[in-house]
């Protein structure tokens, strides 16, 4: 009987990404739509009367721009981390989501407000690229490639190159993933995509017929020699005789009995 589980279809992993997309196209809908400047309700670093935009720092962004390039990054790498890392996905996500948050808030330039889901991103990123390198998945390592190939401009992010861009949030969410990566890493990931544990049976016993295998068996072989000495010494003996010869002294050959005819 075949107990092994039906394999779910890929669409199936993209559910909870879009949900969390949608949600934040919402809110930007609204917040454009009805021009409520909940911008200002953002992240503000080192000001503890602000302390509600730790958790409203993901969910607001100032242009569409800003929102369609974190949409679609947050769509990708959430889809990625719930095939990969399915009983795992929910606590990364709001570490993901939460923790750039709390460092930005600790780090940021004092005076400044930090909107939008980059820290999430640069969480995830960072996520799923370590997680393939420490495992030696080979599809683990093909996810890190691809990510490397796809955000491998998102490092540069890190660094205080634009002065409106939060680097610090950047920043933050590059420790978070690295971090977690190391926190996870013995989480369990997918079973389509685990590698089977490679096993070493020994083989049965049985004798080997050819001597070229046997330094590849444990068995004791006994080998026996047998001597024989088939040289014979003709001079040291008299009459022509071996030293071993029992054959008697030599008859006549008148006193040879004759036979009948």
């Amino acid at each position: 009987m075949n107990t092994m589980s039906p394999r779910k279809p890929l669409w199936t992993y993209t559910i909870i990404p879009a949900f969390v997309v949608l949600i934040l196209f919402l809110i930007f809908a609204i917040n454009e739509g009805f021009e409520l400047e909940w911008s200002r309700f953002g992240l503000h670093p080192q000001e503890p009367k602000y302390w509600y935009g730790i958790f409203t720092f993901f969910f607001l962004h100032g242009s569409f721009e800003h929102f369609f390039n974190n949409a679609v990054a947050l769509f990708v790498l959430l889809s990625l981390l719930r095939y990969f890392f399915p009983t795992h996905f929910i606590k990364v996500m709001l570490i993901s989501i939460i923790v750039p948050a709390i460092l930005t808030f600790f780090i940021g330039r004092a005076g400044s407000t930090h909107i939008g889901a980059s820290g999430a991103v640069y969480a995830l990123a960072v996520f799923l690229f370590i997680s393939g390198i420490l495992r030696l998945n080979r599809y683990l390592l093909g996810l890190s490639l691809l990510i490397a190939f796809l955000y491998g401009g998102l490092w540069w992010g890190v660094f205080p190159i634009e002065e409106r861009i939060s680097y610090e949030g950047h920043f933050a969410g590059a420790i978070t993933g690295f971090v977690s990566a190391l926190i996870f890493i013995y989480a369990p990931i997918n079973p389509e995509v685990q590698e089977p544990t490679p096993e070493f049976e020994m083989e049965e016993d049985e004798i080997v017929d050819r001597i070229g295998d046997l330094w590849k068996t444990n068995y004791q072989v006994d080998v026996r020699y047998i001597y024989k000495d088939d040289t014979e010494s003709n001079t040291d003996s008299p009459s022509g005789t071996s030293p071993n010869d029992d054959s008697g002294p030599a008859i006549p050959d008148d006193e040879q009995p004759k036979g009948r005819s």
